[in-house]
């Protein structure tokens, strides 16, 4: 795959329209992600079988309200043996999607639908079980949108939506951080280190990453300045809000942010990578009418 070459659409803004050829460029892309990230969940045994929950959270808010009230999450833990089938679901409908989307395009917007109910009923449960937030899970949950588009320009335009989405994710934790007093407590990654932690520097407390972590404890300032920078960077992504012209600096300073955070927090982002690569595509102009096909050449 050409990284350098798409990466460059945002760069310096081409004035070469979206065609059907960059989205099925987009479309193997992010199939392909999605797999090598299933494969690398299941080696770590992040699939829902593997994990055998035993018990739930509960979030508050609208979505995950109308899911409990059906039930389902219970049902799941009263009968282990489903948690299989989920995952089968999951991981294995994006492969009908694969088989259909260019043999009989005109049944993507309904395999979509499908695939759509699928998700949002699996990253519910999966996340109201103590795995990860939901928040993570934000681009696999919103796939079927983008790739349900039966037009070339509702391609577009959903893909716009799907990357003001992840801009405003980032920028609006820059303002949490601001709002609820993190930004200007020097002590505030101290502690964070210290809850995100506490297992691990209980059961294992000489070896090297503990003392790293000790350490950073010990020296707060030093946590403080990495809290800090990470503020001011979330809030530099309102640039995206105003140009696409450095989406691809954006890309970039994402997946620094991806291995530092997961290497000091041990907190795994790369369910948002699908909404990252979208910053690659984002230079492209609207098709216009005339250039519009029902089927891609």
């Amino acid at each position: 795959m050409d990284w350098a070459k798409t990466g460059t659409a945002s760069l310096n803004l081409t004035m070469q329209s979206l065609t059907h050829l960059l989205r099925r460029r987009l479309t193997t892309q992010l199939l392909m992600m999605f797999y090598a990230l299933a494969i690398y969940k299941w080696a770590n045994g992040l699939w829902m079988y593997q994990m055998e929950p035993i018990f739930f959270n509960t979030r508050f808010d609208g979505t995950t309200w109308l899911l409990m009230q059906t039930g389902v999450h219970t049902w799941l833990l009263h009968h282990p043996a489903a948690y299989g089938w989920c995952d089968a679901l999951f991981y294995g409908w994006p492969l009908v999607y694969a088989a259909l989307w260019q043999k009989k395009p005109g049944s993507r917007w309904a395999v979509c639908v499908v695939w759509l109910l699928i998700n949002w009923l699996y990253v519910q449960c999966y996340t109201l079980y103590p795995t990860n937030s939901i928040e993570a899970h934000l681009g696999w949950l919103l796939l079927p949108l983008l790739l349900g588009a039966q037009r070339l320009q509702t391609f577009y335009f959903v893909l716009h939506g799907l990357r003001y989405v992840f801009i405003f994710l980032f920028f609006t934790a820059g303002v949490w951080k601001l709002r609820q007093g993190g930004f200007f407590n020097v002590d505030q990654m101290s502690g964070i280190l210290l809850y995100q932690h506490s297992s691990w520097l209980v059961s294992e407390p000489n070896h090297w990453y503990s003392q790293a972590i000790y350490w950073l404890v010990q020296h707060p300032v030093v946590g403080y300045l990495l809290y800090a920078g990470l503020t001011i960077w979330e809030l530099v992504w309102a640039v995206g809000f105003f140009t696409k012209r450095y989406d691809c600096l954006l890309f970039v300073s994402f997946l620094v942010f991806l291995v530092t955070d997961y290497a000091l927090m041990r907190i795994p982002y790369t369910e948002l990578l699908p909404l990252a690569l979208l910053l690659l595509f984002s230079g492209y102009l609207l098709p216009k009418a005339e250039e519009e096909q029902a089927i891609a050449q």
